[in-house]
Protein backbone atom coordinates (compact mmCIF):
# COMPACT_ATOMS: atom_id res chain seq x y z
CA UNK A 1 0.00 0.00 0.00
CA UNK A 2 1.99 3.55 -1.17
CA UNK A 3 0.81 6.26 0.69
CA UNK A 4 -0.38 9.25 -1.27
CA UNK A 5 0.60 12.79 0.23
CA UNK A 6 -1.17 15.75 -1.63
CA UNK A 7 1.32 18.45 -0.26
CA UNK A 8 -1.21 20.29 2.02
CA UNK A 9 1.40 20.50 5.30
CA UNK A 10 4.21 22.12 2.40
CA UNK A 11 1.47 24.87 1.45
CA UNK A 12 0.38 25.86 4.69
CA UNK A 13 3.67 26.03 5.90
CA UNK A 14 4.44 28.31 2.95
CA UNK A 15 1.13 30.60 3.59
CA UNK A 16 2.37 30.66 7.47
CA UNK A 17 6.01 31.81 6.29
CA UNK A 18 4.72 34.39 3.78
CA UNK A 19 2.31 35.39 6.06
CA UNK A 20 5.47 36.34 8.98
CA UNK A 21 7.14 37.58 6.09
CA UNK A 22 5.04 39.90 5.79
CA UNK A 23 4.43 40.77 9.31
CA UNK A 24 8.52 41.26 9.73
CA UNK A 25 8.64 43.47 6.39
CA UNK A 26 5.91 46.27 7.87
CA UNK A 27 7.27 46.25 11.42
CA UNK A 28 10.63 47.20 10.10
CA UNK A 29 8.93 50.08 7.80
CA UNK A 30 7.54 51.36 11.39
CA UNK A 31 10.58 51.37 12.89
CA UNK A 32 12.77 52.53 10.18
CA UNK A 33 9.90 55.58 9.55
CA UNK A 34 9.85 55.96 14.12
CA UNK A 35 13.67 56.60 13.81
CA UNK A 36 13.28 59.26 11.01
CA UNK A 37 10.93 61.06 13.34
CA UNK A 38 13.22 60.57 16.57
CA UNK A 39 16.42 62.13 14.22
CA UNK A 40 14.10 65.04 13.49
CA UNK A 41 12.69 65.62 16.36
CA UNK A 42 16.49 65.63 17.56
CA UNK A 43 17.79 68.44 15.42
CA UNK A 44 14.94 70.55 15.99
CA UNK A 45 16.06 70.24 19.30
CA UNK A 46 19.67 70.95 18.61
CA UNK A 47 18.81 73.26 16.38
CA UNK A 48 16.87 75.91 18.87
CA UNK A 49 19.47 75.37 21.29
CA UNK A 50 21.97 76.32 18.87
CA UNK A 51 19.54 79.39 17.74
CA UNK A 52 19.28 80.37 21.60
CA UNK A 53 23.28 80.24 21.98
CA UNK A 54 23.58 82.71 19.20
CA UNK A 55 20.87 85.26 21.23
CA UNK A 56 22.85 84.87 24.44
CA UNK A 57 25.96 85.95 22.37
CA UNK A 58 24.20 88.63 20.43
CA UNK A 59 23.37 90.11 24.01
CA UNK A 60 26.66 89.74 25.25
CA UNK A 61 28.04 91.57 22.45
CA UNK A 62 25.46 94.20 22.92
CA UNK A 63 26.33 94.48 26.61
CA UNK A 64 30.06 95.07 25.53
CA UNK A 65 28.93 98.34 23.47
CA UNK A 66 29.76 101.68 24.54
CA UNK A 67 28.02 103.17 21.58
CA UNK A 68 26.01 102.00 18.44
CA UNK A 69 28.92 103.89 15.93
CA UNK A 70 29.46 100.13 14.97
CA UNK A 71 25.89 99.67 13.82
CA UNK A 72 26.36 100.98 9.50
CA UNK A 73 23.15 100.60 6.60
CA UNK A 74 25.40 97.70 5.18
CA UNK A 75 24.89 95.20 8.26
CA UNK A 76 28.91 94.39 8.17
CA UNK A 77 29.90 92.13 10.81
CA UNK A 78 25.86 91.61 11.34
CA UNK A 79 25.45 95.33 12.79
CA UNK A 80 22.39 96.55 11.29
CA UNK A 81 21.69 100.52 11.58
CA UNK A 82 18.37 101.95 12.18
CA UNK A 83 15.39 100.73 9.65
CA UNK A 84 18.17 98.78 7.47
CA UNK A 85 17.43 95.19 8.35
CA UNK A 86 16.88 92.80 6.04
CA UNK A 87 13.39 93.11 4.95
CA UNK A 88 13.13 89.31 4.59
CA UNK A 89 14.58 87.32 7.55
CA UNK A 90 14.19 84.21 5.66
CA UNK A 91 15.92 85.11 2.07
CA UNK A 92 19.80 82.97 2.08
CA UNK A 93 20.93 86.23 1.09
CA UNK A 94 19.80 87.88 4.62
CA UNK A 95 22.59 85.29 5.66
CA UNK A 96 25.62 86.10 4.19
CA UNK A 97 29.15 85.18 6.07
CA UNK A 98 29.58 88.94 6.08
CA UNK A 99 26.43 90.14 7.24
CA UNK A 100 25.70 88.10 10.00
CA UNK A 101 27.86 87.21 12.92
CA UNK A 102 28.73 83.28 14.06
CA UNK A 103 27.69 82.15 17.83
CA UNK A 104 31.00 81.48 19.90
CA UNK A 105 29.43 78.44 21.66
CA UNK A 106 28.52 75.26 19.91
CA UNK A 107 25.94 73.46 20.90
CA UNK A 108 26.21 70.17 18.40
CA UNK A 109 28.86 67.39 17.92
CA UNK A 110 28.90 68.27 14.77
CA UNK A 111 30.64 71.88 15.68
CA UNK A 112 28.24 73.92 13.63
CA UNK A 113 27.24 77.43 15.42
CA UNK A 114 24.27 79.69 14.93
CA UNK A 115 24.51 83.03 12.74
CA UNK A 116 23.01 85.93 13.85
CA UNK A 117 22.60 90.00 13.22
CA UNK A 118 21.52 92.93 15.05
CA UNK A 119 19.59 95.97 14.07
CA UNK A 120 19.61 99.11 15.97
CA UNK A 121 16.01 100.24 16.70
CA UNK A 122 16.95 103.72 17.68
CA UNK A 123 16.59 105.08 21.13
CA UNK A 124 13.24 104.21 22.82
CA UNK A 125 12.64 107.18 25.68
CA UNK A 126 11.05 106.34 29.13
CA UNK A 127 9.59 108.89 31.46
CA UNK A 128 10.59 108.73 34.89
CA UNK A 129 6.75 108.06 35.62
CA UNK A 130 6.87 105.03 33.14
CA UNK A 131 10.75 103.85 34.69
CA UNK A 132 9.08 101.17 36.80
CA UNK A 133 7.56 99.14 33.92
CA UNK A 134 10.91 99.17 32.27
CA UNK A 135 12.88 95.77 33.54
CA UNK A 136 16.48 96.60 32.04
CA UNK A 137 18.58 94.51 34.27
CA UNK A 138 16.78 91.28 35.13
CA UNK A 139 13.30 90.34 36.65
CA UNK A 140 12.24 92.64 39.40
CA UNK A 141 15.43 94.79 38.85
CA UNK A 142 14.70 97.91 37.22
CA UNK A 143 17.69 100.40 38.86
CA UNK A 144 18.81 101.71 35.65
CA UNK A 145 16.49 104.94 34.62
CA UNK A 146 16.58 106.97 31.33
CA UNK A 147 16.19 105.78 27.91
CA UNK A 148 16.87 102.41 26.28
CA UNK A 149 18.34 101.73 22.91
CA UNK A 150 16.72 99.06 21.38
CA UNK A 151 18.28 96.05 19.51
CA UNK A 152 16.61 93.18 17.40
CA UNK A 153 18.65 90.28 17.17
CA UNK A 154 17.93 87.63 14.70
CA UNK A 155 19.51 84.35 15.04
CA UNK A 156 19.31 81.63 12.82
CA UNK A 157 21.00 77.61 12.70
CA UNK A 158 20.51 74.68 10.63
CA UNK A 159 20.89 70.80 11.72
CA UNK A 160 23.19 68.08 10.70
CA UNK A 161 21.50 67.56 7.26
CA UNK A 162 20.82 70.97 6.51
CA UNK A 163 16.99 70.25 6.34
CA UNK A 164 16.11 71.82 9.09
CA UNK A 165 16.14 75.51 10.01
CA UNK A 166 15.61 77.46 13.35
CA UNK A 167 15.17 80.91 13.05
CA UNK A 168 14.85 82.73 16.53
CA UNK A 169 14.09 86.82 16.84
CA UNK A 170 14.63 88.49 20.32
CA UNK A 171 14.94 92.17 21.00
CA UNK A 172 16.68 93.55 23.79
CA UNK A 173 17.24 96.73 25.69
CA UNK A 174 20.40 98.59 26.76
CA UNK A 175 20.99 101.63 28.99
CA UNK A 176 24.05 103.57 27.60
CA UNK A 177 24.59 105.67 31.42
Amino acid sequence: MRNKQSGAVLIISLIILFTLTILVLSGNKTVVLQEKMTMAVRDTHITLEMSESGIMDAESFIETLSNTDAFNTSGTGGLYSQDNGPADIFASSAWSDTNTASATTSVSKSGQVAQYFIEYLGLLPVSDADSSSVNITGYGETANEGDVHGFKIVSRSQGNNGDIERIVVSYYGKNFN
